[in-house]
């Protein structure tokens, strides 16, 4: 008798749906089953955060720009940011792939590169807001097609964790401005979508990208 297979343990959460209300349904609700997207590799949490961080081929990866920022400690996270931008632009299949210098110069006016950062709405090196936090792990949310799990607001500080967010949410922005502009969104054009600023000529949309543009043409100087 050949061996059996063992089974898969898998977790399933019940949703309540709004249906049109008919004769079979006249309560216009309904339950369904949706398993968790963790099941096939589409979700980290603290966990998986660190054994993907640890295990990566750090050697393959593309490293932002050293020590032009004049900044302390902006150099510190490097590695994390090679990690994270190399793993999503493969896990998301992003035509136009991310930019590692794009992340370093998003963290350096972020939050100077201060993993304790915190403002009245965000937290930590990519200032990852209270509502962002809920949508990366929300499997019906905007960011659906990879989630993350259990992460706390002050999971945040971690900079490991904050920039695997923090790239992860670019990625979307980077989709999402592509879809709003109907082309190739530039690297510029996506921070505007994850700061809030894309299409607004308000002197504060201008102050708040003037920083992220210094850092970047920084970056970039050879």
């Amino acid at each position: 008798m050949p061996p059996q297979k063992k089974s898969k343990s898998i977790t399933v959460r019940e949703h309540v749906r709004r249906v049109p209300i008919s004769s079979k349904n006249p309560t216009g609700r309904t339950v369904v089953d949706r398993h968790l997207r963790h099941i096939d590799g589409q979700y980290l949490d603290l966990t998986l955060i660190e054994e993907v961080f640890k295990k990566y081929d750090k050697k393959k990866t593309l490293h932002p720009a050293k020590s032009k920022l004049n900044i302390p400690s902006e150099d510190d996270f490097d590695e994390y940011i090679a990690v994270w931008v190399d793993y999503f632009n493969k896990k998301i299949k992003l035509k136009e792939p991310l930019d590692p210098d794009m992340i370093k110069a998003l963290v350096a006016s972020e939050s100077a590169f201060n993993p304790n950062a915190v403002n009245r709405k965000a937290t930590g090196l990519t200032q990852i807001t209270t509502d962002t936090l809920k949508t990366l792990q929300d499997l019906d949310g905007e960011s659906k097609d990879f989630v993350f799990k259990d992460i706390l607001k002050k999971d945040l500080k971690v900079p490991n964790v904050s920039i695997a967010l923090g790239v992860r949410w670019l990625a979307y922005k980077k989709k999402y401005a592509e879809k709003i502009l109907k082309r190739a969104a530039t690297s510029d054009e996506i921070i505007q979508v994850y700061k809030g600023t894309l299409n607004d000529r308000s002197r504060t949309a201008s102050q708040i990208m003037k920083k992220y543009r210094e850092f970047y043409a920084k970056l970039k100087e050879k």
